[in-house]
């Protein structure tokens, strides 16, 4: 069944959610088609630019860092004119300063679950891109904009994904936005976020069930 993804005054439809997505797995993104239309895709995790001549597909192209994306070859094509929405709940982040033993005995970084507080779902500034394999195939594929974590979450992890306000979605999804007002969007994004820890059962991406969102319980 179809699960409807709404963000503010905006809905599209999606299959059921997901509670642990990987990269290169197929994750929704909102784009602004040819004739003005939104319209939600599936697109891989995972960033394959249009020029990618290589038989092996790229890798750690899933995350691109705000600060230089204007810059780098991968991300700069996209980021003047495909960029997307990644609709999401939050997203996992995982703490080095604090450890824990998993349910093999071994010691392993504890997770954190980082949401904005009062909202179901966010809104990821994304880059998307269509490639075309030897084989004639073409793959839909995005990845997400990442910055300097915010105060709130710092302790955490000193990165994070730029959530955007709902006020830069029109903006961010046009591709005739200028430079200047994309970097505004970015500079504006949203900062107020929480994390609480959860189960190492997340770092299994085999283990897919709401149960992972659930606050760890206390020892």
């Amino acid at each position: 069944m179809a699960k409807a993804i709404t963000i503010g005054r905006w809905n599209w439809h999606w299959p059921a959610p997901r509670f642990n997505v990987a990269p290169t797995t197929k994750v929704p993104i909102v784009i602004k088609a040819d004739d003005g239309v939104l319209e939600v895709h599936g697109a891989r995790w995972g960033l394959i630019p249009h020029w990618w001549k290589k038989e092996t597909l790229p890798s750690l192209t899933f995350n691109a860092r705000s600060e230089e994306a204007a810059e780098k070859p991968t991300w700069r094509h996209s980021l003047r004119s495909m960029r997307c929405l990644m609709p999401a709940r939050g997203w996992y982040e995982w703490n080095e300063n604090e450890l824990l033993r998993n349910d093999a005995g071994r010691k392993v970084k504890q997770p954190y679950f980082i949401s904005l507080p009062d909202s179901d779902v966010i809104a990821f500034a994304g880059l998307w891109a269509v490639w075309q394999g030897q084989d004639g195939a073409q793959v839909l594929s995005c990845a997400l904009l990442s910055k300097a974590a915010s105060p709130a979450i710092v302790h955490i992890h000193d990165r994070m994904p730029v959530v955007l306000k709902q006020e830069h979605f029109a903006a961010w999804l046009d591709p005739k936005t200028s430079g200047q007002d994309v970097q505004e969007s970015l500079s504006d994004a949203l900062s107020d976020f929480a994390g609480y820890p959860v189960s190492s059962k997340v770092n299994n991406t085999r283990n897919d069930f709401p149960e992972l969102l659930e606050p760890l319980a206390p020892i």
